[in-house]
């Protein structure tokens, strides 16, 4: 089961109704199929996704005005609505992992075309509904906010997560949380039942050498309360402890050639470590080994580049790749070594921009520049309004292919004869060191000389007001 598609209302930067994101889903054999990357520049609405969908999941706790949409006057009239939509094998999902009494609730929400749709608004944070193909509208059946969240897991690594917490193993940490996933199900060995056993000898069994000893303390203690309060029976029993409490004094060591514990490494180091625990979680946490299911997981990964140096990212960004053959996977990145990859075009790119005081997300395979699309340089020109030499080139060359004009002549009359004016003068250099007489371009020429001939100091340099010109007249030549 996997997320098709979130649609936004009201959200925060999403003004307006209907803001909605197709997403991709993983094919199981193709590095990055399930891959999705948010880029932009800082709020333009990328981590509000991962808002969005806690909150349909999870509800809000404390004020629903931090969600709802602001207009250009500070007012908020309208209520902010997430509609998300499941395909995949849905129905199986429910019958693994959704209490039997609440199934069919689910079964008759899956649509035809074999969808699951739900809503969560903040008309009432605490109600989830789910869309009824029958009446064409959404409806909430009792009881299906519980069942719901036991449907699939979000596991989140926020941009401010701190790796030192996660790392600690209190009881809502991802190391807690993995730890006590895997004790529970050890509770029921014989090996553990043994270390009752003995708890219970040393601690509870009168005639234990320990015991002997507290029960010197409770007749003391006895006899002076006797005296003074009157007569009661006073002694002391050890329950047994639960077993996640035993971990409440263990922590992460780190042995990279000096054995110490993780919190005296650097963020880098932390926060690598948090997110190899993220994905073991994940998988923990998903997989039912009584069942033989794994439970739908999504992973949220807020700007995994901090803290982490390039090698770092290459490194996580592959694993990510691989986890996505089979996982949906959603990061926020403003990274050049996620986005640099062959593996690009398998993965769903996603271009946030602010539009007034409104955000707006496009797709950027609906809108290619190239055959090859995405490119580093086309990214950062759509995402930043970062015009780029390797853009300028790969345009250039793409024109120069489309129609068939290599040379530099017959390029400079096709791009004259589209309207393109020579506006500059480049001066040439012999082999033998002799200058050249200047002679008429156009600014694309100019600039593409300018990038191929750094050798050549005769002439001005362009300014990136002149690259993005350049860039903006050869895209609207394609």
């Amino acid at each position: 089961m996997f997320i098709k598609s979130i649609c936004l209302s009201n959200f925060k930067g999403f003004i307006g109704e209907n803001h909605q994101i197709n997403f991709k889903i993983p094919d199981g054999t193709t590095p990055g199929s399930g891959l999705n990357i948010f880029v932009g520049e800082n709020n333009s609405g990328k981590s509000s996704i991962f808002e969005a969908v806690d909150f349909l999941r999870n509800g809000i706790k404390g004020e629903i005005d931090r969600i709802r949409s602001k207009r250009e006057n500070n007012t908020q009239p309208e209520h902010a609505c997430i509609e998300l939509t499941f395909c995949g094998d849905i129905e199986n999902s429910v019958n693994y992992f959704v209490q039997s009494n609440k199934q069919t609730a689910f079964i008759n929400s899956i649509t035809s075309n074999n969808e699951l749709r739900a809503r969560r608004s903040t008309v009432d944070c605490k109600q989830l509904d789910l869309w009824n193909e029958n009446s064409q509208g959404y409806s909430n059946p009792s009881g299906i906010d519980a069942p719901f969240k036991k449907l699939f897991e979000t596991n989140f690594i926020w941009a401010d997560t701190n790796p030192s917490d996660e790392a600690a193993f209190g009881s809502t940490t991802l190391c807690g949380l993995l730890l006590k996933e895997i004790a529970q199900a050890h509770i029921t060995t014989s090996e553990y039942r043994d270390f009752q056993d003995s708890f219970n000898s040393v601690f509870n069994n009168p005639n234990s050498e320990l015991r002997q000893k507290i029960a010197v303390v409770e007749q003391k203690v006895q006899h002076i309360f006797t005296e003074q309060f009157g007569q009661a029976h006073i002694h002391f029993r050890f329950d047994e402890l639960k077993i996640d409490s035993f971990f409440k004094s263990a922590s992460i060591f780190i042995d990279d050639g000096v054995d110490i514990p993780m919190s005296e490494k650097g963020n880098g180091m932390q926060r690598s470590v948090a997110l190899a625990l993220l994905q073991v979680y994940a998988e923990e946490l998903a997989h039912d080994e009584e069942q033989g299911q794994t439970k739908p997981f999504y992973l949220f990964i807020d700007e995994p580049e901090i803290c982490l140096h390039p090698k770092g990212q290459t490194k996580l960004f592959e694993a990510l790749l691989e986890i996505s053959k089979t996982k949906q996977v959603f990061l926020t990145t403003h990274s050049p070594y996620f986005l640099v990859t062959p593996h690009l075009n398998n993965v769903g790119l996603f271009i946030f921009r602010k539009d007034g005081i409104s955000n707006t997300v496009e797709d950027a395979s609906l809108e290619k520049i190239f055959p090859w699309s995405p490119t580093w340089g086309e990214i950062n020109f759509k995402a930043y309004k970062l015009p780029t030499v390797e853009l300028h080139n790969e345009l250039y060359g793409r024109l120069q292919d489309k129609n068939g004009k290599f040379s530099e002549r017959d390029f400079e009359q096709w791009i004259n004869a589209q309207g393109i004016q020579f506006s500059k003068y480049w001066t040439r250099v012999n082999s033998d060191g002799t200058v050249r007489q200047p002679y008429p371009v156009s600014l694309q020429t100019f600039i593409r000389n300018h990038i191929h001939h750094p050798e050549n100091r005769q002439n001005t340099l362009y300014t990136e007001d002149e690259l993005k010109q350049s860039i903006e007249e050869m895209i609207g030549l394609l």
